[in-house]
């Protein structure tokens, strides 16, 4: 919605329902070992304000719930604040993101994380775009004192654009260090994802496809006292999505994704499967 020359206000709500095959907290690296379905309510909302078409400054803000029908020790809202100040420079676009976030399970307080990451973009040639982007995470996590943590990230995405925006690719790696409270939580990881995005028109209306994988292999610094010697993790996570655009304010989407971790410390080894199926409303 246009509100006046200058500045552009977005909202986007949403309701969605999946299944769960593996109820659990990542951020805890547990699983309950059961399935579950889950029900999810969704808003965001965002004002861009832009100077010129050489300077854009974006206020957002959102908030999520997920209410399992059996686990609701694990029901979550999330709210989330954030700030980007972006600008031209030649050819390349200049900037910095600020984000928040806070969730409670079951009503309590869970996890906090803050993160401010500068970046840098621009086109290489007519169908080759890159984005390099610098964060500086801090986590904290309820009754889990050891687990807080400052975080550093390093990456690079490559996006080629085969057909425009219709038909693209992207390429990217990420090396993070995490330093916890507690040494056993300490790592280094090295990440690659490569994500497709394919848009076409069925019938009338637009549909839209989307795959993406991603590798993680971390490695930590310190003894875990369970198995007496240093964490190793091989993450991989593949997501598949669905969008079928109804009208200018509406789309039906169906979702899947699988992730698959594996380490020597056996707690923090199981899968997940989510299948679900989401309608956005976008004003």
């Amino acid at each position: 919605m246009q509100a006046s020359a200058g500045s552009d206000f977005e909202l986007e709500l949403a309701a969605g329902y999946a299944w769960d095959d593996n109820v659990g907290l990542d951020e805890l690296e547990r699983a309950t070992g059961e399935s579950d379905q889950v029900t999810s309510l969704e808003a965001q909302g965002s004002a861009l304000f832009s100077f010129q078409d050489l300077v854009s400054f974006r206020l957002s803000a959102g908030l999520t719930d997920d209410s399992y029908q059996k686990f609701s020790q694990v029901d979550r809202r999330t709210e989330s604040i954030g700030v980007n100040l972006e600008a031209k420079l030649g050819n390349a676009t200049i900037g910095i993101n600020w984000f928040d976030v806070s969730a409670d399970l079951d009503s309590d307080p869970f996890l906090t994380y803050e993160r401010l990451s500068p970046y840098v973009s621009g086109f290489v040639s007519k169908k080759w775009f890159l984005r390099g982007e610098y964060v500086h995470g801090k986590k904290t996590i309820a009754r889990r004192p050891g687990r807080e943590a400052e975080s550093h990230n390093a990456s690079l995405d490559s996006y080629y654009f085969i057909q425009g925006l219709k038909r693209y690719a992207v390429l990217g790696y990420t090396f993070r260090t995490d330093d916890a409270r507690a040494n056993r939580y300490d790592y280094n990881s090295h990440a690659v994802k490569l994500r497709y995005v394919h848009r076409e028109t069925v019938g009338r209306l637009p549909l839209e496809f989307e795959a993406e994988g991603k590798f993680e292999d971390r490695q930590y610094k310190a003894e875990d006292p369970m198995i007496r010697a240093e964490r190793e993790d091989t993450r991989w996570r593949f997501s598949l999505e669905l969008r079928l655009i109804l009208n200018d304010y509406a789309s039906l989407g169906l979702h899947l994704k699988n992730s698959d971790y594996d380490s020597n410390l056996p707690t923090a080894s199981y899968s997940d499967l989510v299948v679900g199926t989401e309608i956005r409303l976008s004003f």
